[in-house]
């Protein structure tokens, strides 16, 4: 039995986010193969307590769970000073008369936590998620006997490039992917960058999920557009673009459901919009809506919304950002446009034209079937880790 670390800062089964998702997607990988898992996560990231930590170890991913608090209580507060402030001031900031210009989130006292680990177990792969948390292997020669692999998740230049310096960040994040043996990328864009640049392997690994076993007829829909978001500066800025441009243009016998973190942001009350602000089983929403809307003006790397949408063979409305990071970029359920004018036309499209609206599900399904089916895409992992 193949035995793998996998390090995820946040915890995957608060599914609210699409890189809880793709975390757990990735776990439930390993666990169908029958692969060992010992699961590492940083308590205050992952924003953990001691129920959540019961019900990961209970839901059976992993053999082992280890959540290790990256700092220590400030109760002795010299202590917290002497013991882990200042030296951890030195270790996240070793350029610190030049800085990296790219995120440090390993502490020296997480590190070292996570060396202990792994000096009392044998991997045959260990596994990391984000650029950010990469330096977990950096100068560790307790990795050196395993097969070490990076999920980028995104590409994070490209995320702060309004903070940092472009070149420096870029710089940085490519030697910290080629610390890796083989670096996963989410997109088909971040795979053909890394790739170029990158000393290791690079492989398109792209979000997969499990195809839904009903799907409802279009007569049976509760809700004609369906809008998943959680709490970001992107999402934000697409919610009031959205909002503010878009939906005064819009009948207001359309019905939307809105779901996900970003109701905090939305001041907007009417009665043709629901907002359910966190949802155990989004499927239960996708079966009951006409359509997807994803109104991405800013960000990078795949939308997991898009691909969930396309499950559940919903033509989708969104943005040029919408696209990003899928496979194919035409005839693939969505209709594109970042005019706000032509983007409710869209709408009113599938809503009213019954042939677009088959075509554009038919085109969604086939997209999904084809490229994030989880099945398919194990089969391609299988090439990877059951060499």
């Amino acid at each position: 039995m193949k035995k793998v670390l996998f390090f995820m800062p946040d915890n995957p089964l608060k599914k609210n986010a699409g890189n809880r998702t793709r975390a757990l997607s990735m776990l439930s990988y390993f666990k169908s193969r029958n692969f060992e898992i010992d699961f590492v996560s940083e308590y205050f990231t992952g924003k953990w307590n001691e129920a959540d930590i019961k019900a990961f170890e209970q839901a059976g991913l992993a053999s082992n769970t280890y959540v290790i608090k990256k700092k220590p209580s400030k109760k002795n507060l010299l202590y917290y000073l002497l013991f882990y402030k200042l030296p951890n001031f030195f270790y996240q900031n070793k350029g610190w008369f030049f800085p990296l210009q790219f995120p440090e989130l390993v502490t020296l006292r997480f590190k070292r936590a996570f060396k202990k680990i792994l000096k009392n177990n044998d991997y045959d792969y260990i596994f990391i998620n984000y650029a950010s948390w990469a330096t977990l292997v950096e100068h560790n020669h307790l990795t050196k006997r395993s097969i070490k692999v990076i999920d980028t998740h995104d590409f994070i230049t490209a995320q702060l490039q309004k903070k940092n310096n472009i070149g420096k960040s870029f710089k940085e994040e490519i030697r910290r992917i080629s610390l890796f043996d083989i670096a996963l990328a989410i997109s088909v864009e971040e795979q053909y960058v890394f790739s170029q640049f990158c000393k290791n392997r690079v492989v398109l690994a792209p979000m997969m999920l499990d195809r839904p076993e009903n799907i409802h007829a279009t007569s049976d829909k509760s809700f004609d557009l369906i809008y998943v978001a959680s709490d970001n500066v992107h999402n934000q800025k697409a919610a009031k673009w959205f909002f503010k441009d878009v939906y005064p243009l819009l009948p207001t016998t359309v019905q939307i459901c809105v779901i996900g973190q970003i109701n905090q942001h939305l001041s907007i009350k009417a009665p043709n919009i629901v907002t359910v602000n966190f949802a155990e089983d989004l499927s239960i929403y996708y079966q009951n809506a006409k359509v997807a809307l994803c109104p991405m003006l800013t960000g990078t790397g795949t939308k997991i919304k898009v691909v969930e949408a396309l499950s559940y063979g919903l033509p989708i409305v969104c943005n040029t950002r919408g696209i990003d990071g899928l496979i194919n970029k035409t005839d693939n359920g969505c209709l594109v446009s970042d005019d706000p004018i032509e983007f409710g036309n869209n709408i009113m499209k599938l809503l009213t034209d019954e042939s677009e609206y088959k075509k554009q599900a038919e085109n969604a399904l086939a997209a999904f079937s084809i490229n994030y089916e989880k099945e398919h895409c194990y089969k391609n992992l299988d090439k990877l880790f059951l060499k």
